[in-house]
């Protein structure tokens, strides 16, 4: 009996090898997260592709969800996480950080036809005297500002870089009135009835209301609106040998025609990324539309902070 237990573990051990390409017991267990966003924890949107980079360096998957992208952040930070999903900013903060905690393996890229509705704008109430961002420099105070979300990149940091580079560094202080709906749609049509005089939200809800016929040209004013907005890459631990981010790195830019599926997922979990077709390379300039938008490093920084918090 005990020579058959015997033949079935090495069996099992023989089986284990063949298939990951090392000793089960020698299997690494990497960590595979990401946040929330609304009721979505977005576990099953990224297994496919957790699985599929894992596989590629005879790794084991654990997948984790942080309730937010600063709970994330905190866990990359302090050395939780091994491989991970960020929207811009977060990757944007980390690299900040003195001492990096995460490298860049690819971002996933909208083609440039297609760009347009992943970006950030401001709209003033037609009941406003607000025509021109002249107005917000020398009359801010005699406006309230809505903001789709205090965690939304289109519609809340981005335009606060806007602001900031019009020496709007500081709205709590120096508009009338800041305000939050955590809507990009309640955000516009606040704007559109007159209780909001100005509102920063997503430019892909103008889009989509002027489409629907909710939303007519001249309801309201389109002071700003931004570039594309670059999408977040995935990123891995530094301490990962370079060999491992070298082998992720090449499976994430074939994986469009090796996976399909696992981008797909992908796209379903983030809206702004469903246009995007291919992982791409992050160059040291791709963000840098976003950064410049702040003027400054440390002013870079500090509404990162905000952001983050």
């Amino acid at each position: 009996m005990k020579k058959l237990q015997v033949f079935f573990l090495l069996s099992f051990l023989l089986l284990a090898t063949a298939v990951s390409g090392q000793p089960a017991s020698q299997q690494k267990e990497l960590v595979f997260a990401t946040y929330t966003y609304g009721d979505n924890d977005r576990l099953a949107n990224i297994r496919p592709m957790s699985e599929y980079l894992a596989n590629k360096i005879g790794a084991s998957v654990r997948l984790q969800s942080f309730a937010t992208i600063k709970e994330l952040i905190e866990q990359i930070r302090a050395g939780n996480v091994d491989v991970a999903f960020v929207n811009t900013f977060g990757y944007l903060l980390l690299q900040t950080d003195p001492v990096q905690s995460m490298v860049p393996l690819a971002t996933l890229e909208v083609p440039a036809e297609k760009h347009g509705l992943y970006g950030s704008c401001l709209v003033a109430s037609r009941k406003s005297s607000i025509r021109s961002t002249d107005d917000l420099v020398y009359n801010a105070h005699k406006y309230n500002i809505t903001f789709a979300g205090q965690y939304s990149t289109s519609g809340n940091l981005l335009p606060r870089l806007y602001l900031n580079s019009l020496g709007l560094n500081n709205p709590e202080e120096q508009f009338n009135e800041v305000h939050y709906l955590n809507s990009h749609a309640n955000t516009l049509l606040d704007v559109k009835t007159g209780n909001s005089d100005l509102g920063a939200f997503g430019i892909m809800e103008y889009y989509k209301m002027l489409e629907s016929g909710q939303l007519k040209e001249g309801d309201v004013n389109l002071i700003w609106k931004s570039e594309e907005i670059p999408l977040g890459p995935v990123v891995c631990k530094t301490t990962m040998p370079v060999k491992d981010q070298r082998k992720l790195r090449k499976a994430l830019l074939k994986v469009h025609k090796k996976n399909p599926e696992a981008v797909l997922q992908i796209k379903r979990a983030w809206t702004e990324a469903r246009d995007a077709d291919k992982y791409v390379p992050v160059t040291k300039d791709y963000y840098k539309y976003i950064s410049n938008l702040a003027g400054n490093k440390k002013d870079f920084r500090r509404l990162l902070q905000a952001y983050i918090q």
